[in-house]
């Protein structure tokens, strides 16, 4: 975290110098300190930074919050309103206590002042030159109640520009009880400044879903996206401040192909709200990109991780930036992760988790050139101060953390998250302390929120509100820091190659590259259809990388060994060659059929190729043919035989374009190479035989006994000559 030390010439303390007039350091030192309470310090559960605090004692203390601040900004004439909530959280009863308010009359002027006051613990000191006492009602252990202070800063005079320390101590006999840490901001001299442009961006992905229930998945979307959840309030807060998006297409996808008609409302909302302010795109399924770069895959091309299909047909709006690349949160990016990023054209990366952190004084504009072997890396450093007071003001997530991690351990201490108005202060406090140091040319700053950042949408928006009523704060879009120049400070290197822990095992990630590969090459058997089976299949295997499922490692293994087993029986059981023992061939040249299994609900078209491991049959070509959807079909091979003999023969099933599918199927050929003719000739023998068989046994047998002969037929011919000549002179007589 960047910290500004105290420069003596600024010009808050050239105005307290010239106030002080010839009262000596000494005396002004005592007088700073008059009315604090110097107690010692007592164990307390560890400060979230940047954080006004609500802190329980260990011995049995109350919460404190400030709830309330009539006027966020002060100017000479203003009489303050403060409001603060006191719980019970002991299990006794409290009686007797009383509320102190103090507010110091000293403007801070540095970040680190203002660091160490807001993460003093619950014993350190408090400053003001006097204290406004209220009395605390009896409470109930798990009882709040309201304790309302008035106080009007004329009284103490305070000069120049800038947070002044205030607190709200709780205590009785005993001691001290609790206290909350806040600031009053006031501006004595209403001189006009240089405004320091702020951005803020939330991501919208995901939650973490099983790859093999689409269903599933789009239920708990459904339910992310619900009143009062995740996404419901990052489109709130996005609908009303000038808040930057980065978007998980894929997401928009799958709610705009949705029939839920309360995820497809939230969906055309969320349109909406991006169109109105710099939204730039995640890749789809918002994949890790330090565990790609960490595995080696490739980063480019349509087989990368980096350009995955995303649900429904939904088509990224010309407006939205495509050239934003969002590291994992919690871990400071290396080069090789900047460098895949540049490489897969996303030069403009956010840095957050105190890397790139400026190495001298004072705070500078968020922006670092990082060069990489592909090219440089336009960085958007992130601010960690502002990020985590505004995430302790605005985020349940974290908040029901702790609770449940206080829950799971059963102790009786815990440091909450801050109130909404203690968050502004803290920002206005950060920001105006910025100002300070460079009033004519302040920084661009920015806060990143986590993709995990579930926000009160209200106390978000009005952290929000409260800055850019700031007449020094003007709250801007990331893509006006991205076009700013890099300052040229010295900044704390990345480093080359770092993989966190939480990271998908680069064995893991070269396995779904493997299976990426493995179903884009197989799906070419659809045709035209192929994306029917890439496209499910990609999806599913992007699942496990995505940065969200680093919450959960070992599930995220279970889901890693899920997909690649479905992906490995759609690759290769899907279309199979049926066995088969043995085929008789007995002719030179024929077809051998192979008979094809296609279990897909698609067609697929195959060619199928025989390798003999002899010479005496040999195959004249491949033949593809499409077998229909969930059928079988027998794809005929033409081969030809040039002698006899068993082979045996390899059958594989390749791709259209000839990427084997599986694994090879063998059976046994007895090649009979001639045997058809010869069975032919013996055939045509037998007939010529018994043709000759039969003249043979005609002529053995002879002639037959009643057969006529000449001198038979001669006679008969006379015989019937005499028979006509006779008859006239019979009929002629009288």
């Amino acid at each position: 975290m960047t910290q500004h030390p105290d420069f003596p010439s600024s010009p808050a303390h050239r105005r307290a110098a010239r106030r002080a007039g010839i009262v000596s350091a000494a005396l002004l030192a005592v007088v700073a300190f008059v009315g604090s309470a110097i107690l010692p310090a007592s164990a307390a559960g560890p400060d979230l930074p940047s954080t006004a605090q609500t802190r329980t004692a260990a011995d049995g203390g109350v919460g404190v919050s400030v709830t309330g601040i009539s006027h966020p900004i002060a100017v000479p004439g203003d009489t303050v309103t403060v409001r603060a909530e006191v719980t019970n959280t002991t299990t006794r009863v409290l009686d007797g206590a009383q509320a102190r308010l103090t507010v110091d009359h000293l403007a801070l002027t540095s970040r680190a002042q203002i660091a160490a006051w807001a993460d003093a613990g619950p014993q350190d000191q408090v400053y003001g030159n006097r204290e406004t006492v209220r009395p605390v009602p009896r409470l109930e252990p798990g009882d709040s109640t309201t304790v309302t202070f008035t106080y009007d800063p004329g009284i103490d005079a305070p000069q120049g520009f800038g947070a002044r320390r205030l607190a709200v101590a709780v205590g009785d006999a005993t001691g001290r009880l609790g206290i909350a840490r806040s600031f009053l901001m006031y501006d004595a001299d209403g001189a006009e400044r240089v405004p320091l442009k702020l951005s803020v961006l939330a991501a919208v992905t995901s939650p973490a879903t099983d790859p093999a229930d689409p269903d599933a998945a789009e239920l708990e979307l459904a339910q992310q996206t619900a009143s009062g959840q995740r996404l419901d309030g990052v489109l709130e807060v996005a609908e009303k401040s000038a808040v930057s998006l980065a978007v998980d297409p894929n997401l928009m996808g799958m709610a705009e192909a949705s029939e839920d008609p309360e995820l497809r409302g939230w969906y055309s909302r969320m349109l909406a709200a991006a169109g109105k302010t710099a939204t730039f795109t995640l890749p789809d399924h918002d994949p890790d990109i330090a565990a790609l770069a960490h595995a080696g895959v490739l980063s480019t091309g349509p087989r990368s991780f980096l350009r995955g299909p995303r649900a429904g047909v939904w088509e990224v709006p010309a407006t939205w930036h495509t050239d934003l690349a969002l590291p994992a949160e919690g871990v400071v990016p290396d080069i090789e992760t900047l460098n895949l990023a540049v490489a897969a054209g996303r030069p403009d990366v956010v840095v957050g988790s105190g890397g790139l952190a400026h190495e001298g004084e004072g705070t500078v504009t968020g922006r670092a050139e990082v060069r990489t072997p592909s090219g440089p890396a336009h960085a958007v450093v992130t601010d960690e101060a502002l990020t985590q007071a505004f995430l302790a003001a605005t985020d349940l997530s974290a908040a029901e953390s702790a609770a449940s991690a206080q829950e799971t351990a059963g102790a009786t201490s815990v440091t909450t998250a801050s109130t909404a108005v203690e968050g502004a202060q803290r920002l206005l406090a950060e920001t105006a302390a910025v100002v300070s140091q460079a009033p004519f040319d302040p920084p661009s700053l920015s806060i990143v929120a986590p993709r995990s950042w579930t926000p009160d949408a209200s106390a978000a928006t009005t952290i929000l509100e409260t800055l850019e009523a700031a007449d020094w704060v003007s709250t801007t879009t990331l893509d006006t820091l991205f076009l700013q120049d890099a300052p040229d400070v010295p900044r704390t290197a990345l480093p080359k190659q770092a993989r966190a822990k939480a990271e998908l095992p680069a064995a893991d990630v070269k396995a779904l590259e493997h299976a990426r590969d493995a179903i884009v090459t197989f799906s070419a058997v659809a045709g035209e259809e192929h994306p029917v089976i890439w496209r499910p299949g990609v999806r599913r295997l992007a699942a496990p990388l995505s940065v969200v499922q680093r919450t959960d490692p070992g599930l995220r293994e279970q889901v890693v060994q899920q997909v690649l087993q479905e992906t490995n029986e759609i690759t290769r059981s899907s279309v199979t060659v049926v066995p088969r023992r043995e085929i008789n061939f007995i002719t030179d040249v024929g077809n051998i059929p192979v008979r094809v299994r296609n279990t897909l609900d698609v067609d697929a078209t195959v060619t199928v190729v025989l390798r003999p491991d002899h010479p005496r049959l040999t195959v004249d070509e491949r033949t593809t043919e499409t077998v229909p959807a969930g059928q079988e079909l027998d794809v005929q091979v033409p081969v030809r035989a040039i002698g006899s003999g068993d082979v045996e023969v390899t059958a594989q099933v390749l791709t259209p374009k000839g990427a084997k599918i599986n694994d090879d199927s063998t059976f046994q050929v007895r090649v009979r190479a001639g045997w058809e003719e010869v069975g032919t000739w013996i055939a045509a023998g037998l007939v010529g035989l018994l043709f000759l068989a039969g003249i043979w046994r005609t002529v053995r047998r002879g002639r037959s006994p009643n057969r006529a002969t000449r001198e038979d037929v001669e006679e008969a011919i006379v015989s019937g000559v005499e028979a006509q000549e006779s008859t006239p002179a019979t009929t002629g007589a009288p």
